[in-house]
């Protein structure tokens, strides 16, 4: 039997969990309410808000709502996958929180990539208010944070917890890195 370094189990149980989570609120948000429809949670400030969303991050690219796109998507999500993969088998094995945060990366990539295979868009909800910024020059103004879902939410949490190992643990070999 093959047996496992403890990160490879952690990266795999937590991607699975970050999958089966994702796709267990979106299928509750798709069979509990109609599309565009707004549940107030803390007054306006939180709000669950069924959207769907053609684009990538953050409603980038989903102005055009064209299902053209969608192949193109799936395959940057198929690189990006690659991408993770490779960061995640570079890192040092004694790094314990590298199976974690590239867990959550994974298991959310997959999840959003899942929704535009299966339906050529991504199901988000959770909608927060933001701060207004304005900035004419770019014409960019902005009152909400744009909606997301627990897959977004895990890999903003993954990429932040990397940065954080990176900062951390950054030129250091295995040998080097004591925990």
């Amino acid at each position: 039997m093959i047996k496992l370094h403890r990160r490879f189990k952690v990266f795999f149980i937590t991607a699975v969990s970050v999958i089966v989570v994702d796709h267990l609120t979106k299928w509750i948000i798709r069979s509990t309410m109609h599309l565009n429809q707004t549940i107030n949670v803390i007054g306006n400030f939180f709000t669950i808000s069924f959207i769907y969303n053609t684009g990538i991050a953050f409603g980038i690219l989903n102005k055009n709502n064209s299902s053209a796109k969608t192949p193109l998507l799936i395959i940057f999500s198929i690189i990006a996958l690659g991408i993770i993969l490779y960061i995640f088998y570079s890192l040092p094995r004694d790094i314990k929180l590298s199976g974690l945060s590239m867990g959550l990366i994974f298991g959310g990539a997959i999840g959003n990539m899942i929704d535009r295979i299966v339906r050529g868009k991504v199901v988000d909800f959770f909608d927060v208010d933001f701060f207004d910024i304005n900035i004419p020059k770019l014409n960019f103004h902005m009152t909400r944070w744009p909606t997301f879902n627990v897959a977004d939410s895990a890999v903003f949490v993954g990429i932040l917890m990397l940065f954080i190992i990176i900062i951390v643990y950054g030129g250091k070999t295995e040998g080097e890195i004591k925990e």
